[in-house]
């Protein structure tokens, strides 16, 4: 089939999720299973999408920043489902609203046009790394949300300390593997496992961060801070994702 018609019906999906995303902003205050499916409709619906953009390039579709964004915001909306059960509306919302501006951003100031993968990214270690990436950092996002939560309901702060714990490990061990695999895929693209890149080194620091963090039960004196030190952790998130692509010269930069 044309390849056009699969991207063209991967923006028609696109649209219709965003649709549904927006009424999450409403539904979100009626009950848990409404939100549920209205929001795993949308998911769905921004799944298929994604998955359409793929099949016009015949490949893993995140080769530019429109598909970066969408893909992580997508990450952030399927942990956000996996967590439906936690009737804190602040915590549902930070979580949201993190994925919703991403998706925003991207359809207002990225093309949705079709882009081909440059040489470098053809291998199995960048499909690998990547999606990894974002599900680490939607998992470090969540912790940040129910660090927020916790601050507004303190009567509950044992259960948003689940979460913290629960996205800070697992998402050290998500980025753990992410790097492994990074690291391959740097040697295939450019010849070398590590770089002094921008990127690298901020991916470095984040790692280091929060291998930290899931030690503060460990360290009586530092424990008061690990509602802090979640949201710290989001602004380092922000800079390792965001701001390296941005606003220094990365080879990540796409």
């Amino acid at each position: 089939m044309d390849p056009q018609l699969f991207i063209k019906l991967s923006i028609i999906l696109y649209w219709c999720s965003l649709l549904i995303y927006t009424s999450y902003w409403i539904v979100g205050f009626l009950g848990r299973g409404t939100r549920f499916y209205v929001l795993l409709i949308g998911v769905i619906l921004h799944s298929i999408s994604i998955a359409f953009r793929g099949i016009s390039i015949e490949y893993f579709p995140l080769t530019n920043k429109f598909e970066s964004f969408t893909a992580f915001a997508l990450a952030c909306f399927t942990v956000l489902l996996c967590y439906s059960r936690v009737e804190s509306y602040v915590y549902r919302i930070s979580l949201f609203c993190v994925g919703y501006c991403f998706f925003v951003v991207a359809s207002v100031f990225f093309s949705m046009k079709q882009s081909y993968a440059p040489p470098l990214m053809l291998t199995i270690w960048y499909i690998l790394h990547v999606p990894i990436s974002f599900f680490c950092y939607a998992l470090w996002t969540s912790s940040s949300a129910a660090a927020m939560a916790s601050y507004f309901s303190p009567e509950d702060k044992r259960r948003y300390e689940q979460i913290i714990d629960f996205g800070f490990q697992y998402g050290l061990i998500a980025f753990s593997i992410s790097m492994i695999f990074g690291g391959l895929w740097g040697y295939v693209a450019w010849g070398s496992y590590f770089l002094w890149d921008p990127k690298l080194l901020w991916s470095v620091i984040i790692w280091f961060f929060y291998a930290t963090c899931i030690h503060l039960d460990y360290w009586p004196e530092a424990r008061k801070f690990k509602f802090l030190l979640t949201l710290v952790g989001f602004l380092i998130l922000l800079t390792t994702y965001v701001g390296t692509s941005f606003f220094t010269r990365s080879s990540h930069s796409f």
